[in-house]
Formats: structure tokens, C-alpha cells, sequence
């Protein structure tokens, strides 16, 4: 009983000193392009090779460089035939603008489950580029979705130049509004 308890303090201290470790400065987003952190609703219209198709998702872009995206298809999967998963990665701000216009790259990586088709499960990873206009509080990405194996080195910046095949997908969206306050 007293080891229990001495590892759940080792295990809270740990966990209290990482969190209070501060963020590398590299990945920190700040100025002009913080103005990019946020939740975003979104509209995805997607190009299959000439297999239309649309989904809705919410793109989480964090301060620390962080991107998370849960998409609406993840079962009926529009954009291919395999159920996946959500979605993590990290984005950058590629610039600003002299008009306040944020440029950004995101890139998320995701997995695909086995089917009833027999599809394997592999990694899906979209890599996206495009702005975010403040004054509109509106987001703009040309995005390019590919599957690769599992071994694949899908985090590599060059992943997606081995894929066998790739969709588009634009991605429009908003930033989620809060109710006002009380």
C-alpha cells in the first residue's frame, strides 16, 4: 500500500514538472500569426479523381504548434472506402501578411481501419497550406490526402511523395464564436 502510494506521488511530481516546463521556443506561435490558434468549423470538399464529395470537420490549431481535426465522414468515408480515425499533427505560420492575412501549413496524420473490402488498416496523412484572414476570422486550405502503409515513414516531410494516389481537398471554415459573457 505505501509503494502504491509513493509511486502516485513519483508519478504526480513527473507529471507536475512537465507541465511546467516551458515550450521549446521554436514551437511557440506568437505575434501576428497567434492570431491563427483556434477551433474552426469546416467545410471539406473533396476530389476523389472526379468523385465529388463533401464532409465537415473541426481543425483545433494550438499555440504550441499542435493540429487536431475530427472529421464528420469518419464512418460513411466519402473520401475513400475505409473508416479512420481522428486526426493529430502540428502546423506552422508560413508569414503575415502586410494586410494581417496569416499564411499556414498543416499536416495531420491519422489511421484507417480494416474493412469489410479487405483493406488494411494504413496511415492517412493530409498535408494542407493556405491563410487565415482575422478581420473575417475565415480559414482557406488547399489540402492533398494520400494512404500509406503502416511502416511507412509517414511523418517525414516527403511522405506523401511515395503515395500511389491522392485526393484534394479544400478546406474553408470559421472560427467557433463563444456566447458572450453574462
Amino acid at each position: 500500500m505505501r509503494a502504491i502510494g509513493i509511486a502516485k506521488y513519483i508519478s504526480a511530481a513527473c507529471f507536475c514538472a512537465t507541465v511546467a516546463l516551458p515550450l521549446p521556443a521554436s514551437a511557440e506561435v506568437e505575434g501576428a500569426c497567434s492570431k491563427a490558434v483556434g477551433t474552426f468549423l469546416t467545410t471539406n470538399e473533396l476530389d476523389n479523381n472526379g468523385r465529388a464529395g463533401t464532409s465537415r470537420s473541426l481543425l483545433v490549431l494550438t499555440n504550441g504548434g499542435h493540429a487536431l481535426r475530427f472529421d464528420s465522414d469518419e464512418e460513411s468515408a466519402a473520401m475513400d472506402t475505409r473508416p479512420f480515425g481522428n486526426s493529430a499533427g502540428s502546423w506552422r505560420c508560413d508569414g503575415v501578411d502586410d494586410d494581417g492575412t496569416v499564411r499556414l501549413t498543416v499536416t495531420t496524420l491519422d489511421f484507417t481501419y480494416a474493412n469489410a473490402e479487405g483493406d488494411t488498416g494504413q496511415i492517412a496523412r493530409i498535408d494542407a497550406t493556405g491563410t487565415y484572414v482575422p478581420e473575417t476570422e475565415t480559414m482557406t486550405l488547399n489540402a492533398v490526402l494520400a494512404f500509406l502503409p503502416l511502416n511507412a515513414e509517414a511523418q517525414s516531410a516527403d511522405a506523401l511523395s511515395t503515395a500511389p494516389s491522392k485526393i484534394l481537398i479544400t478546406l474553408t471554415g470559421k472560427r467557433i464564436d463563444l456566447p458572450n459573457a453574462p
